[in-house]
């Protein structure tokens, strides 16, 4: 059960989101996610000061939240899974991943149209990467060994790429999505043959 700061926290982020999707930039001041948000300028003080620039912290709480829904899902869908291989599965994980990010798309490219803010995200939000990863592979039946690490990093690498490909969209069309994932993991899965990456 979320504690009232964590709570506070999340509606702080959806205003934060919602003003970036209203007024398309993200300079968003203290006072316009108070008003949005609804909460007060007291209790939002204790969790976020009244001049910093909120594109990382918001975006480290959206992309937890939305990583926390998708490992979830895959959980319960894996539970009923006794067809699919460790590939179809982690294939499944990365689309589902991509899937939850739609509805932020506008936002994500917003904030990731400076060059400076790109590369920081990248770095900050490297960690919550490997942890998604670390989790998607544990689910999907991938051993925990000395390569664990190599897997990761791997996993890292095509989601960056299909990230990029996703935040340049103009649609939505999200088969090319799938046909990038598909594609790099293929050629991930043929590495594998070597390293170790995706098979066991």
């Amino acid at each position: 059960m979320e504690n009232k700061t964590d709570v506070i926290k999340w509606k702080l982020c959806k205003a934060y989101f919602s003003a970036i999707n209203i007024s398309m930039h993200d300079e968003i001041t203290f006072e316009e996610i108070c008003s949005i948000s609804k909460i007060s300028t007291n209790d939002a003080g204790k969790i976020i000061s009244t001049n910093e620039n909120y594109n990382l912290f918001f975006l480290k709480i959206l992309i937890e939240k939305l990583d926390k829904q998708t490992l979830d899902q895959l959980k319960v869908d894996f539970a009923e899974d006794n067809t699919s291989n460790i590939y179809e599965k982690i294939l499944e994980g990365l689309t589902l991943r991509f899937e939850n990010y739609i509805d932020y798309k506008k936002q994500f490219k917003i904030l990731s149209k400076n060059l400076t803010y790109r590369t920081q995200n990248f770095f900050n939000l490297f960690a919550n990467n490997c942890l998604f990863f670390s989790n998607l592979l544990d689910l999907a039946g991938v051993n925990n060994d000395n390569k664990q690490l190599i897997k990761i990093f791997a996993l890292n690498i095509v989601f960056i790429r299909v990230l990029d490909i996703f935040l340049k969209q103009d649609d939505d069309n999200f088969d090319l999505i799938i046909r990038n994932l598909d594609k790099n993991l293929r050629d991930l899965e043929d590495l594998g043959f070597i390293t170790g990456v995706i098979k066991n």
